[in-house]
């Protein structure tokens, strides 16, 4: 092989002529050998040294997250990575996805590196820009939206609880896809529109979609920002979507003014803290039991951040349960209740629990309720949009938790598009 390549660059049968006029035949066939032994060794060492160079950099770089629990976000061989955890029932499944830009998706010689080590063997190669999604979760859509992304959805699970106006008339003209949800999801459909990505979460119950998407030959992606414990850590997902998307620049830009907002609205709220914190009841009860966030819940620590004191907020769990006896007894220490369970009106909480009447807060009027925007289907804002404006949903909380404290003296909250708490009396 080696020769025959010498022989075509040199035309050495030219040059062993030439040489041999002056060389006599002997040397001049000495000389040749030499100058094909040099050419052959150095081939074979540059084939060996490219054999033993590795094609990147194949150790894998995770960046430190700021509040984050389940997602972390790194790199390898140039390319970014991302690993989710998601509680699923009793379980923990740990996903990890390469965001792979077109050129290094189909460099098989880099995929097969990069997966060679055993963590990431599984790993799921997504080619981005992603272009065509399909998205079975409200904060998806959520964090979608705040990208200005939103064009490339082309599924949904069912358009009725999407609150975005422009997203659910793109549902009802049929540019957007319903494909169900939970059992009632249809695999055909969602392998007809053959996406670049399909987004779910899973909570370990009977209505998961997950375990039928699973087998389906497409990516699949289980988001668990709503596992979160605080709204700045749900919002630190914007990262992976920025990737996912191409849209790192305006990531980088909201998610660095919204942490700078939201620490300078949780230091004012600290300095009032002593002076002007009201006391806070959460939850709601179900068949006599009172069920309530825990200490650690992401309820506990936005009624905190929004400058409220919440009453089980030394305790170190995520749920709590009480009897109604015990909540009666410490309810009267609190100022407002926040979070009534799914119940809008006075009247809804009466029908379900008429003894609720008891508790101070709702028979002084102050309640706050997270469902001020709404879909026409039921879809609750609080649960797409929100997420992804951490500081806004924070004033929200804090307009209702403090003007209801102070009644009618007290400052009324400034009109704002971005409202999903409102005190139900009103």
């Amino acid at each position: 092989m080696c020769r025959e390549k010498f022989h075509k660059v040199l035309k050495i049968n030219d040059l062993r002529a030439f040489l041999r006029s002056f060389l006599g035949a002997r040397l001049a066939l000495a000389v040749l050998a030499t100058l094909l032994f040099a050419a052959c060794g150095d081939t074979t060492s540059r084939d060996s040294q490219a054999k033993n160079t590795p094609l990147c950099s194949d150790s894998v770089q995770f960046y430190p997250s700021e509040y984050a629990h389940l997602l972390r976000m790194g790199s390898s061989c140039g390319q970014p990575l991302a690993e989710i955890r998601s509680f699923v029932g009793k379980d923990t499944l740990v996903k990890r996805f390469v965001l792979a830009d077109s050129v290094f998706a189909s460099d098989t010689a880099k995929l097969r590196q990069l997966s060679a080590g055993k963590e990431w063997a599984g790993a799921v190669v997504l080619r981005v820009p992603l272009r065509r999604v399909v998205v079975l979760s409200s904060a998806q859509i959520g964090f979608m939206e705040r990208l200005g992304v939103e064009s490339r959805i082309v599924g949904v699970g069912e358009g009725k609880y999407i609150v975005d106006s422009a997203l659910a008339a793109r549902v009802t003209a049929g540019e957007i896809v319903e494909v169900g949800n939970g059992p009632a999801i249809s695999l055909e459909k969602v392998l007809a529109l053959k996406p670049d990505l399909v987004m779910t979460f899973a909570t370990g119950g009977a209505y998961d979609d997950y375990d039928r998407l699973e087998p389906l030959a497409l990516p699949l992606m289980l988001t668990s920002e709503w596992q979160e414990d605080s709204p700045l850590a749900k919002f630190e997902w914007v990262k992976l979507f920025a990737k996912m998307f191409g849209a790192e620049g305006l990531a980088d830009s909201i998610y660095i003014q919204s942490k700078i907002q939201f620490e300078a609205q949780a230091n004012g709220d600290a300095a009032d803290e002593t002076s002007n914190c009201p006391r806070v009841l959460a939850g709601m009860a179900y068949g006599g039991i009172w069920y309530a966030p825990g200490g650690k819940s992401y309820t506990a620590n936005l009624i905190r951040q929004a400058g409220g004191c919440y009453l089980w907020a030394s305790d170190t769990t995520r749920e709590l349960k009480f009897s109604l006896e015990e909540v009666f007894a410490v309810a009267d220490s609190a100022d407002v209740w926040v979070n009534p369970g799914i119940y809008g009106t006075p009247e809804d909480i009466l029908a379900a629990e008429p003894r609720l009447s008891r508790i101070r807060a709702f028979k002084e009027k102050r309640v706050c309720q997270n469902d001020a925007r709404k879909s026409a289907g039921g879809g609750n804002d609080f649960y797409e949009g929100a997420v992804a404006r951490p500081v806004e949903l924070v004033k929200n909380l804090r307009d209702c938790l403090f003007t209801e404290i102070s009644g009618d003296s007290g400052s009324k909250p400034e009109p704002s598009p971005y409202r999903w708490y409102r005190n139900i009396y009103n």
